[in-house]
């Protein structure tokens, strides 16, 4: 590493300078500039040619020496194939795809990754999640007034704050048996004592929604100065909708007779591509204007047709961001989506998908409510 004024020439506090077996930073604050650290064969040096590998898997500039000794003009022909074949592969990838229902399409391209295992295998630790947890509740305080009546606290408020906002999907006796095995001390006196799980849900009920919707902006922009790489386009975000089933029932008249049925919320959450992380949260609509506030300007924001409204379009504008809609079959008669389809760009709305895979991971690792019986059946 060189220069490393101002914080400059140094990784991100995650990725230490040994986990980068394979490239070496050698820029300086005008040029960003990796140097592979062995000499790459074929198989290794070809791959990183292709135009459609994102920043987040191989810097967007490098040197590296290759073992072929071969001359400019073969290297230049590998390199004219290569793109050929990439540009061949993703048009007939786009007609396959597109036979199919948007909900069924693959989330991303599968290809081998250069330096696969070496830069991209970092894994966010729960110790580090709660580092920025607690960092968040020192920015923007304690989401509930104290006082100095009664008995004395036995833990320290923050590290309880911040404990919830790591909970994420796990139970409530899932956070403790996590807590206690990364030895997480949140007493006062320094003790070994954790709290329980009805304790840890009576702070959860303490928190108010608004705190928790600006600790959410603050950790997605800890997230990004933390865990981005290689100057991927931070400002590309999603917006779709989806909904959660509770663990209590409701009655419910289904062909003529009265069912039980799980009750559910919907709702329509902001994802980061980049880091894959949620922004923002609000109860379900097809509008977005309660989201522009939380979009730095000329972002660009990507959704499904059904949030194909014009007013939506005009909101987009005002707030100097990029909507990519892909639209509803069909005439269109209103200006704005007249406007709005002929600067439909499919290679950014090509990304939409990526926004699904937080949806995907609270389906997953969320607690189900497995209580059934022949009537509840649908």
């Amino acid at each position: 590493m060189v220069n490393k004024e101002d914080g400059w020439g140094t990784t991100p506090e995650i990725y230490t300078p040994y986990e980068y077996k394979n490239i070496t930073f050698v820029g300086d604050k005008e040029c960003q500039l990796f140097a592979a650290n062995k000499i790459l064969s074929a198989r290794e040096w070809l791959p990183l040619m292709g135009i459609t590998l994102p920043f987040t898997l191989i810097p967007s500039e490098f040197i590296a020496l290759i073992k072929e000794g071969i001359s400019v003009e073969e290297v230049v022909e590998l390199i004219n194939e290569r793109i050929e074949d990439s540009i061949v592969q993703e048009i007939l990838r786009e007609e396959r795809y597109s036979l199919r229902d948007e909900r069924k399409r693959p989330w991303s391209v599968r290809t081998r990754r250069p330096f696969r295992g070496v830069v991209d295998k970092t894994i966010t630790t729960f110790d580090e999640k709660l580092e920025l947890a607690e960092r968040v509740v020192m920015e923007l305080g304690l989401p509930w007034k104290t006082s100095n009546r009664g008995r004395p606290p036995v833990y320290d408020w923050v590290k309880l704050a911040a404990a919830i906002l790591v909970k994420g999907m796990r139970s409530f006796v899932q956070l403790v048996t996590d807590l206690r095995s990364t030895k997480y001390c949140m007493t006062i006196d320094g003790s070994e004592s954790y709290p329980c799980p009805s304790e840890l849900h009576h702070v959860f009920q303490k928190i108010p929604g608004e705190w928790m919707e600006k600790a959410l902006q603050r950790l997605d922009e800890l997230s990004v100065e933390e865990f981005s790489k290689f100057g991927a386009n931070l400002n590309i975000f999603v917006i779709d909708g989806s909904a959660l089933t509770a663990e209590t029932l409701m009655e419910r008249e289904v062909a003529m007779k009265a069912r039980l049925i799980r009750e559910y919320f919907q709702y329509k959450a902001l994802i980061r591509t980049a880091t894959n992380t949620i922004r923002g949260i609000k109860e379900h609509s097809n509008k977005i204007a309660d989201f522009i506030p939380l979009l730095p300007l000329y972002s660009i924001l990507l959704a499904d047709p059904e949030f194909d409204v014009e007013e939506n379009y005009r909101d987009a504008k005002e707030g100097h961001i990029d909507l990519q809609v892909k639209q509803k079959k069909g005439e269109v008669r209103k200006s704005r989506r007249k406007t709005a389809r002929d600067s439909f760009d499919k290679k950014k709305y090509g990304m939409r998908k990526l926004g699904e895979r937080p949806f995907g991971n609270i389906e997953v690792r969320r607690s189900k409510c497995y209580y059934k019986t022949p009537e509840s059946k649908l």
